[in-house]
């Protein structure tokens, strides 16, 4: 098993100022999968009070071409799971001593078991060498054992969950942390194929929520033969999309969604997706950024998706009314 590679400029920015401060506010620890593609940080729902996270980057944005190597017996994957603020620490002094050429490698370091004279141990660590304005630094990040084989496939199986939605609707532009204060612990989730997103409370007697109207629809075809809303007020609006199948609902919770909407700030995501799962098993939240190399077009190297749990999805389906 092997891995070495040297962190690119971009790499290095994307990781340092994005992806891990924004996975560390949802979680202590996250997973590698490190293969010759591509390099996944998963975040499983016991790492972050139930959202499953999953970013991927290409190795062609975090990583300079030559010199890298990633070796294994399984499919040529490694995985392993890491103390997030500890690699941030390292990342940032890197980048505080004007790093160069900052190198990162798996090794083993021998470590003496307990008791004067006593045994050494091997134990895995990620190590970090690089040069900065007159200092030549040597790094090395405790990790977990590399995964075996059977939890390298496990990983995988996770991050090939296919979880597409049958339409999302854009939340990026908007402003929604804000109008969820105050709200309480759960909230009735309702998106609508004409670009319509419904939040509510019902609490001791009290309702009250927010309408959010003229949302970007994806897929495109989802809208195809809608006819136009007639209702006056938000909740015939949407009681009329319900009774004719045009929506999607789920109960979930507030500091879920509002964990997953905080998400985009350090990423600045150019859509933010949000989809609700066939028959409301999960709602869906995919990020989706420019391309910096191309005008107005989009980056497929890079990706963030966040799964949020639900709290009742067989009171939840399509279309069934509130």
């Amino acid at each position: 098993m092997k891995f070495k590679a040297v962190l690119s400029d971009r790499g290095l920015r994307v990781l340092e100022k994005g992806f891990l401060p924004t996975l560390e506010k949802l979680g202590k620890r996250c997973q590698l999968l490190l293969s010759p593609e591509d390099v996944h940080l998963i975040q499983a729902v016991a790492d972050t009070d139930g959202l499953q996270v999953t970013a991927r980057l290409a190795n062609v944005v975090l990583f300079e071409e030559e010199g890298f190597k990633c070796q294994s017996r399984y499919n040529n994957q490694i995985a392993f799971s890491v103390d997030i603020a500890l690699l941030l620490k390292v990342l940032r002094a890197a980048v505080g001593h004007d790093a160069d050429a900052l190198e990162m490698k798996l090794a083993m370091r021998s470590v003496p078991c307990t008791g004067a004279g006593g045994p050494t141990q091997q134990r895995p660590t990620l190590a970090f060498s690089w040069r900065g304005h007159n200092v030549t630094m040597v790094q090395e990040l405790p990790i977990s054992q590399p995964y075996s084989q059977r939890d390298v496939e496990e990983l995988v199986r996770q991050r090939d969950i296919a979880s597409l939605s049958p339409f999302y609707i854009d939340l990026q532009d908007e402003a929604l942390a804000d109008k969820m204060k105050g709200m309480s612990s759960e909230l009735l989730m309702v998106t609508t194929r004409h670009g319509d997103l419904h939040l509510q409370v019902h609490t001791a007697g009290v309702e009250f929520g927010t309408e959010i109207r003229g949302l970007s629809v994806l897929p495109a075809t989802a809208r195809e033969g809608l006819e136009p809303i007639q209702g006056e007020t938000p909740e015939q609006r949407l009681q009329e999309v319900q009774a004719v199948g045009e929506s999607a609902q789920v109960v979930l919770l507030q500091r879920h969604l509002a964990k997953a909407l905080h998400s985009s700030q350090l990423t600045q995501p150019a859509q933010l997706l949000c989809g609700i799962a066939e028959r409301g098993t999960h709602v869906h939240m995919m990020f989706v950024y420019r391309d910096p190399f191309s005008d107005g077009g989009y980056d497929d190297h890079v990706s963030l998706c966040i799964k949020l749990p639900v709290r009742d999805s067989e009171d939840a389906l399509y279309g069934a009314p509130g």
